[in-house]
Protein backbone atom coordinates (compact mmCIF):
# COMPACT_ATOMS: atom_id res chain seq x y z
CA UNK A 1 0.00 0.00 0.00
CA UNK A 2 1.39 3.43 -1.11
CA UNK A 3 0.62 6.83 0.78
CA UNK A 4 0.63 10.29 -0.03
CA UNK A 5 -0.22 13.76 2.31
CA UNK A 6 -2.08 15.95 0.99
CA UNK A 7 -2.37 19.71 3.19
CA UNK A 8 -5.87 21.30 2.49
CA UNK A 9 -6.57 24.87 3.38
CA UNK A 10 -9.39 25.07 4.92
CA UNK A 11 -12.18 28.10 5.15
CA UNK A 12 -14.79 27.58 7.91
CA UNK A 13 -13.61 25.53 10.58
CA UNK A 14 -14.48 28.23 13.82
CA UNK A 15 -14.87 25.85 16.42
CA UNK A 16 -13.48 22.49 18.30
CA UNK A 17 -16.71 20.66 16.66
CA UNK A 18 -15.82 22.33 13.33
CA UNK A 19 -12.16 20.89 13.51
CA UNK A 20 -13.66 17.28 14.78
CA UNK A 21 -16.49 17.51 11.67
CA UNK A 22 -13.83 17.58 9.02
CA UNK A 23 -11.41 15.08 10.71
CA UNK A 24 -14.37 12.54 11.44
CA UNK A 25 -15.01 13.15 7.43
CA UNK A 26 -11.71 12.65 6.42
CA UNK A 27 -11.14 9.55 8.54
CA UNK A 28 -14.24 7.54 7.32
CA UNK A 29 -13.04 8.13 3.85
CA UNK A 30 -11.59 4.61 2.76
CA UNK A 31 -7.51 4.43 1.82
CA UNK A 32 -7.38 6.69 4.46
CA UNK A 33 -4.47 6.19 7.47
CA UNK A 34 -4.42 9.28 9.06
CA UNK A 35 -5.53 12.48 9.52
CA UNK A 36 -4.87 16.05 11.73
CA UNK A 37 -6.72 18.78 11.56
CA UNK A 38 -5.69 22.50 12.78
CA UNK A 39 -8.54 24.64 13.77
CA UNK A 40 -6.50 27.53 14.16
CA UNK A 41 -4.29 27.61 10.90
CA UNK A 42 -7.50 26.03 9.22
CA UNK A 43 -5.42 23.24 7.72
CA UNK A 44 -5.67 19.54 7.29
CA UNK A 45 -2.73 17.07 6.82
CA UNK A 46 -4.04 13.65 5.30
CA UNK A 47 -2.33 10.54 4.59
CA UNK A 48 -4.09 8.29 2.28
CA UNK A 49 -3.71 5.71 -0.42
CA UNK A 50 -3.96 7.02 -3.57
CA UNK A 51 -4.75 3.47 -5.54
CA UNK A 52 -8.02 3.20 -3.35
CA UNK A 53 -8.64 7.27 -3.00
CA UNK A 54 -8.09 10.18 -5.48
CA UNK A 55 -7.45 13.34 -3.77
CA UNK A 56 -10.67 14.67 -5.18
CA UNK A 57 -12.93 12.46 -3.53
CA UNK A 58 -10.93 14.40 -0.22
CA UNK A 59 -11.53 17.51 -0.81
CA UNK A 60 -15.11 17.03 -2.37
CA UNK A 61 -16.07 15.66 1.20
CA UNK A 62 -14.97 18.81 2.71
CA UNK A 63 -16.77 20.77 0.52
CA UNK A 64 -20.01 18.88 0.10
CA UNK A 65 -19.90 19.34 4.21
CA UNK A 66 -19.64 23.14 3.56
CA UNK A 67 -16.83 24.26 4.41
CA UNK A 68 -14.40 25.84 1.56
CA UNK A 69 -11.06 24.26 0.59
CA UNK A 70 -8.92 27.13 -0.84
CA UNK A 71 -5.66 25.40 -1.41
CA UNK A 72 -4.34 22.51 -1.29
CA UNK A 73 -0.74 20.54 -1.82
CA UNK A 74 0.44 16.52 -1.95
CA UNK A 75 3.84 15.91 -0.38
Amino acid sequence: MGSENLILRIEGIRSEDDRLEVKKILESINGVSWVCVDGTAGTAVVVFDPDHTPQDELINAVMEAGYTVKRFFNC
